[in-house]
């Protein structure tokens, strides 16, 4: 007979293995350590495995342990998700119409998103948050942000997925860099350099996608340094510590002692795209994203 684990046995173990003890995770969940020992014995006996084996550090989670844990973190993600949308059913009437926006986004579409206006509704009518593109994703589904402008790939099926704007790469290069005289790159030429560019926890299915494709060009990934903006990484590349991979239209931006040179590459782009919950697609959000295609087609940030 199967056995069904609580939910604080869950959050339990989650802290334990993110932790990596009992102590920490006891004073991370403001309770005892015995407390969550006994619980999660318990559960490793009505569950008829071994979750944890001891240790000279104390109680830790074994092989067995460690995937379980992976698989229920998605259970306490999903609870996590239905409480934030149970919120914000209760009170989308009062809050305002917030929408997201990576700051690797195409560059063209800030001005129009800081303009926007929503009919019949009090302006600001549109409330503009940024953050990585994975965190975008991940308030949009909890009901915290109404709609995202991200980085592709984005998979999640409860997404109704649009895609906008795309553009190549630039690399950002110091003036007095010996490829600056260059009028275009190819990566490879860059292969021998400290890279700057945005950072795996930001969205990593696009951080995969491409540094696969520069190891293919024989880059070193251990010369690869993440940065959160696109102006961190021109500060890097300003003070001599390396070259940058920035979106083409980071050109925009002004910082003294570099230059931005077109990547050649067809296989380096970074597409943006906007995206909703699909169970949203109706009422104030269908008249949402009608009026912002409205407003951005005609921008043709897409290739023919």
């Amino acid at each position: 007979m199967w056995y069904g684990p609580s939910l604080q046995q869950f959050r339990f173990l989650q802290a334990v293995l993110e932790e990596g003890n009992l102590v920490r995770a006891a004073n991370r969940l403001h309770t005892t350590h015995s407390t969550i020992s006994r619980s999660l014995k318990a559960l490793g006996s009505e569950l008829g495995v071994d979750l944890f084996e001891k240790t000279p550090r104390g109680l830790q989670p074994n092989a067995v342990g460690r995937v379980y844990g992976l698989e229920i973190r998605k259970s306490l993600d999903q609870a996590k998700r239905a409480f934030d949308l149970a919120v914000y059913e209760a009170n989308k009437g009062t809050l305002p119409f917030s929408v997201g926006h990576s700051p690797y986004i195409h560059s063209q579409l800030l001005p129009l998103l800081n303009g926007f206006t929503l009919p019949g509704v009090e302006a600001p009518s549109i409330t503009l948050k940024s953050a990585p593109t994975t965190q975008i994703v991940r308030r949009v589904l909890s009901g915290d942000l109404r709609a995202g402008f991200g980085v592709l790939p984005i998979v999640d099926k409860d997404l109704w997925v649009k895609r906008v704007a795309e553009e190549p790469f630039s690399a950002c290069i110091g003036e007095r860099h010996s490829l600056a005289k260059a009028n275009r790159l190819a990566a490879r030429e860059l292969r021998n350099e400290t890279l700057f560019w945005i950072s795996r926890d930001a969205h990593h299915h696009f951080y995969d996608h491409i540094v696969g494709y520069l190891r293919t060009l024989e880059f070193d990934a251990q010369r690869f340094q993440e940065v959160r903006t696109i102006t961190q990484a021109m500060d890097f590349v300003a003070y001599g510590a390396g070259v940058a991979l920035v979106p083409r239209s980071a050109s925009r931006f002004q910082r003294a002692g570099v230059v931005f040179k077109p990547i050649t590459d067809q296989l380096m782009r970074i597409e943006t795209a906007l995206f909703v919950r699909r169970d949203q697609m109706h009422g104030t959000m269908q008249e949402f994203v009608e009026i912002a295609l409205s407003k951005i087609l005609p921008l043709k940030l897409l290739p023919l």
